[in-house]
C-alpha cells in the first residue's frame, strides 16, 4: 500500500477550497501564477509582475494557511526585488502531491527542485511559522543558493513545542468546526482573522485531509554552529509554539544569528506587527543585497 499523501476529499471540495482561496488573493497586488513538477508533485507558483535587479524573495506560509496571508508583504517588497510564494505540497491549496516527504531532507529535496523550476539562482527565502522551519530546514541542508534566510516564528526548530500546544493542536485536530475556531483564537492572541482569511482556512480545514505531513526537527549544535548565510529569527514574545528559552539558546549557540523578539506579538506575528516585519525583513534582505555586491 502506498504511503499516504494530502489531497482533498473530492473535485466539488478542491473547488470549494478554491473559491475561497480565490477571494482571499484578494490581498495580494498582480500577480502571476504557475506551476512546477517536481519529483514530489506539481507545486504551485506566484509570483508579483514587477521585475526588479536585487535577489528575488521567496515566500513559504504557515501550516494548514496558504500564501493569501502574504498579500500586505508582497505590496511592500516588491518595490526592491521580485517576490514569489509557493503552496507548500502538503497542505490545501493549489499543489497537489504524489510523493510522501516524511523528514526534512524530502522536504529541502523538494524546495530545491521548485527553486530549480523557477530558475532562481540566488533567493531570500521568508517562511512563517511551519514555513519558517521549512525555510531553517533548507538553509542547514541546502544553503547554496539562499542569499539570506528569515525565519518568522519557527515551531520545533530552536526548541521543543510546549506539551501544552501539542495538546491543544491535538484536540483542534480531533474536535469539531468550533473547536478549531477557538485553536484558532488562542494561537492569534484571542482574535480570529476576518473574511476572506478566515474564510480561506476554514476551508482548508473542511475539505482537505492532510496526511503523512512531515514533523519540523531542531536545529542541531552543530548545525547552528556551522551556519554561514545570514539569518534572522522572528519570535513573539506572547507565542504559544516558541518558548522564550529558545531566544537564548540561539543566542548562545550561535552569536552570529540575528534574533528580535516583539513582546507583544504572539504567533501570528505577521497580524500583530505587520509594519514592523515589513521594514525588518525589507532592511535585512537589502543589507545582504549590498553585501553581496560589496
Amino acid at each position: 500500500m502506498a504511503d499516504p499523501v494530502g489531497a482533498f476529499r473530492d473535485d466539488a471540495a478542491r473547488a470549494r477550497f478554491l473559491l475561497a482561496f480565490d477571494r482571499a488573493m484578494s490581498s495580494w497586488p498582480d500577480r502571476t501564477d504557475h506551476t512546477v513538477q517536481t519529483s514530489y508533485g506539481r507545486t504551485a507558483v506566484s509570483a508579483s509582475t514587477a521585475a526588479r535587479d536585487r535577489t528575488p524573495a521567496l515566500l513559504l506560509p504557515g501550516g494548514g494557511s496558504t500564501i493569501a496571508a502574504w498579500g500586505p508583504f508582497v505590496r511592500a517588497w516588491e518595490t526592491d526585488r521580485q517576490v514569489f510564494a509557493v503552496d507548500t505540497i502538503w497542505d490545501a491549496g493549489r499543489s497537489v502531491q504524489t510523493r510522501p516527504l516524511p523528514t526534512g531532507v524530502e522536504v529541502a529535496a523538494w524546495l530545491e527542485e521548485t527553486l530549480d523550476g523557477i530558475g532562481l539562482e540566488k533567493v531570500h527565502l521568508v517562511g512563517f511559522s511551519y514555513g519558517g522551519w521549512v525555510a531553517l530546514n533548507q538553509l542547514v541542508r541546502n544553503p547554496a543558493r539562499l542569499q539570506s534566510v528569515t525565519a518568522i516564528e519557527p515551531p520545533g526548530s530552536l526548541a521543543g513545542i510546549p506539551w501544552r500546544t501539542w495538546a491543544r493542536m491535538l484536540l483542534m485536530l480531533l474536535g469539531d468546526e468550533e473547536r478549531y475556531l477557538s485553536y484558532l483564537s488562542w494561537v492569534r492572541g484571542g482574535k480570529l482573522p476576518e473574511s476572506p482569511a478566515l474564510d480561506v482556512l476554514l476551508a482548508g480545514k473542511r475539505e482537505f485531509a492532510p496526511r503523512g505531513t512531515p514533523r519540523p526537527e531542531r536545529v542541531t549544535t552543530a548545525q547552528w554552529r556551522d551556519l554561514r548565510t545570514p539569518l534572522t529569527v522572528v519570535i513573539g514574545g506572547r507565542s504559544h509554539f516558541v518558548p522564550r528559552r529558545a531566544v537564548a539558546a540561539v543566542r548562545r549557540t550561535a552569536p552570529s544569528v540575528r534574533v528580535e523578539v516583539f513582546p507583544h506579538a504572539s504567533h501570528a506575528a505577521l497580524v500583530d506587527e505587520p509594519d514592523a516585519i515589513k521594514n525588518l525583513v525589507g532592511s535585512f534582505m537589502e543589507g545582504t543585497d549590498d553585501a553581496r555586491h560589496a
